[in-house]
């Protein structure tokens, strides 16, 4: 898959997600530490619905269904979609997986409002280009009390590869309208998980 500019809005055609994972690659992998900071955030995992948005391989769906959570992990590609079945058999009912494109608007609105406890995005919010689209059809889709969870690098750290981040301003506007935000540091110098309410 070809890198851009880190200077450039950054879209990654369909066809480079879906030969990325039907070749089995994925990202980093999130671990046990991860998923324990991340879920002394969230709603109890009793009855919770998640919805993992972007879900790759689905490795952190997988950890979070072991943790007690109803996940639902979509993804646009469905070679992803496919590698979740074939994997996570033995987590099902916890854990479906289905193809979903989250920038379609008919799509994500049959999933139904006040549907889920939880919605998780792991490094794949910057990669909306709109983003301010993508918090409403997540307030949409969350119950009230419920969270989303972006977990992301952030930029000034990431400099060379700034389009796979999200900048402190951008920080701050995806925290800006909702009840409440709290955000993990989950490793120095890298990775932030932001945590919002509704």
């Amino acid at each position: 898959m070809a890198t851009p500019d880190a200077s450039e809005p950054t879209t990654v055609p369909l066809a480079g997600w879906e030969s990325h994972f039907a070749d089995g690659e994925g990202f980093r992998a999130s671990d046990d530490r991860e998923l324990q900071l991340l879920t002394q955030q969230l709603p109890s995992a009793a009855g919770a619905r998640l919805l993992d948005v972007g879900c790759g391989l689905g490795g952190y769906a997988a950890g979070l269904a072991r943790w007690g959570y109803d996940v639902l992990a979509v993804d646009w590609a469905s070679s992803a979609v496919a590698a979740v079945r074939d994997r996570y058999q033995d987590l099902v009912p916890n854990l479906t997986a289905q193809r979903l494109d989250f920038t379609d608007e008919q799509a994500v609105g049959r999933l139904g409002a006040d549907a889920f406890d939880v919605v998780t995005m792991r490094l794949v919010y910057p990669f909306f280009t709109d983003k301010r689209q993508v918090a409403e059809r997540v307030r949409r889709l969350l119950r009230p009390g419920g969270a989303w969870a972006v977990t992301t690098p952030l930029a000034e750290r990431l400099s060379a590869r700034r389009y796979i981040a999200l900048s402190v301003g951008e920080v701050g506007e995806l925290m800006s309208g909702w009840d409440s935000g709290v955000w993990v540091d989950l490793e120095p110098g890298g990775l932030r998980c932001i945590v919002l309410r509704r």
